[in-house]
């Protein structure tokens, strides 16, 4: 018993420093894409710094570099007097915050002034409805912003718990597959059959979520 909670615990923390070392590689491939995206070409520098926040692991200073970028982006564009342009990178920004919810909700602090800036700019759009360019029309807009709609709690516990069973199953298959017996111990099936429902229920729970 004690051999495979060791082994368990082990191939929990190999497994949590592979997928850490993979968000971090991952935000900082993206960065320098971001970097060496030619000058003209905002857009692949925006997709790419919004492909960064995706690694999203607390602490990880990539993905706060490329979400200050992003920031950044916005300034530059409405400094330039290219307002669509701007617009256009704070629903970048704001869309990739949003993302990242979950238990946590990473540079939350930022949605506020990003909302402001998407209702100020969207009511000065020369297309803009008649009612949205109105003071009263944008205020309105930007309420809406600071609205979002909700991931379902139900559903995102429920993937949450999927994956729990997925990779508690899968270690304690992998310490069961090590035995010379191992498809005919009394065990190999029934986790199999854990797996294999942690990894349905972590599907259906992110996909309707």
């Amino acid at each position: 018993m004690r051999r495979a909670a060791a082994v368990a615990v082990g191939g929990l923390l190999c497994v949590v420093a592979l997928l850490s070392a993979r968000m971090l590689l991952g935000a900082r491939a993206e960065l320098r894409a971001a970097g060496a995206a030619p000058a003209g070409d905002w857009q692949a520098r925006v997709r790419h710094l919004r492909r960064a926040m995706v690694y999203y692991l607390p602490g990880n200073p990539f993905v706060r570099r490329a979400e200050q970028a992003l920031h950044d982006e916005a300034d530059r564009a409405e400094a330039s007097n290219e307002p669509a342009r701007a617009l256009e990178i704070l629903h970048e920004h704001r869309s990739a915050i949003l993302a990242l919810r979950g238990s946590t909700r990473p540079f939350w602090s930022s949605l506020p002034e990003i909302n402001r800036r998407i209702a100020m700019l969207s009511a000065g759009r020369a297309d803009a409805a008649a009612a949205l360019r109105s003071p009263a029309g944008a205020e309105a807009l930007r309420r809406r912003l600071d609205r979002p709609p909700e991931p379902n709690l139900l559903l995102s516990t429920l993937g949450l718990l999927g994956f729990l069973v997925y990779a508690g199953g899968g270690l304690l298959l992998f310490y069961c597959g090590l035995r010379p017996d191992a498809t005919r111990a009394p065990r190999f099936f029934p986790l199999l059959g854990v797996v294999l429902v942690g990894l349905v229920l972590f599907g259906v729970g992110m996909a309707l979520a």
